[in-house]
């Protein structure tokens, strides 16, 4: 269940991170009409990308942004509604500058299951369709794995089946309102520990997971969650890790250590296989070589 081809020269609008070097490494941002997954650990900055985009759809094409509204469906109880305000007050879109962020942003919580889920985005049509005010231009969900996490290594061969059913119905259903009406989709991910090919049997599950790519994470060596039937509903899947590494910002008057962190795509029809770097400050997520331009 593939996804359709996307060609290398997208006309399509993108949405930026952000910060103009992570923008390079994704040749512009993120594309809409398709389906992008940002895969990793907990405290990898998957939720803190996914609040910074939801600030970045609002601005208006010059800025790299949408020009439309966002809608972010959090899976993992209460949204960081608080970490968001900070964001916006650091990054609010100047085409709004008299309005409150918030008033483009719509939030669904409280989805525990798979099967709401597929009902909160049946609903979702009628926002793209009739929009109250700006045109909704991002879907985010944070996370897809969260709500199928009680799946294990040893449930039944049906409940593998229903999860696979629910998630093509899933996919399907976002990359026709990716394909109706121009909206950049945005899922995250999580991962779990590869299996060796002595484990396995002589196989190598981790190769076709990842591309051929070995993705490390905390020393470790991982794979996407969620399996190869959900690897092939999304178009680009960018893994991001903690990387064992601190850095002090040269300007940080207290002197305070932070976290580097990787971003690489792993498999994407437009984008290469690449890698680069990047911190989470109190401004947002932004690359190390970006600080102070």
């Amino acid at each position: 269940m593939r996804p359709r081809p996307l060609s290398a020269d997208l006309v399509w609008p993108k949405c930026t991170l952000g910060c103009p070097l992570l923008d390079k490494v994704l040749r512009g941002g993120l594309a809409s009409n398709s389906i992008t997954e940002l895969v990793g650990e907990a405290a990898a900055a998957k939720t803190q990308t996914c609040l910074q985009l939801l600030l970045c759809a609002q601005k208006p094409a010059s800025e790299g942004g949408l020009a439309g509204s966002a809608l972010y469906i959090y899976t993992e109880g209460d949204p960081p509604l608080r970490r968001l305000q900070e964001l916006a007050n650091y990054q609010k879109p100047s085409s709004c500058p008299a309005n409150n962020p918030f008033d483009h942003i719509y939030i669904e919580r409280d989805i525990t299951s798979g099967e709401e889920l597929l009902a909160c985005l049946e609903r979702v049509r009628r926002l793209l369709s009739s929009p109250p005010g700006r045109p909704l231009r991002l879907i985010v969900i944070d996370s897809i794995a969260y709500i199928f996490r009680d799946v294990g290594d040893n449930a039944s061969v049906g409940a593998y089946v229903e999860r696979t059913g629910l998630l093509f119905q899933i996919a399907s259903l976002l990359r026709r309102y990716a394909d109706e009406y121009n909206v950049a989709v945005v899922v995250t991910n999580q991962v779990m520990d590869a299996v060796s090919a002595a484990e396995s049997g002589g196989k190598a599950p981790a190769a076709r997971h990842t591309g051929g790519l070995k993705l490390m994470s905390d020393g470790r060596q991982v794979i996407p969650a969620l399996g190869l039937a959900w690897a092939n509903c999304v178009h680009t899947r960018i893994f991001l890790a903690r990387a064992q590494q601190m850095v002090v910002l040269p300007d940080d008057a207290v002197q305070q250590a932070h976290i580097l962190r990787t971003m690489q795509v792993v498999f994407s029809p437009y984008l290469p296989q690449s890698l680069c770097h990047y911190l989470v400050t109190q401004a947002g997520v932004i690359s190390p070589e970006n600080l102070g331009r």
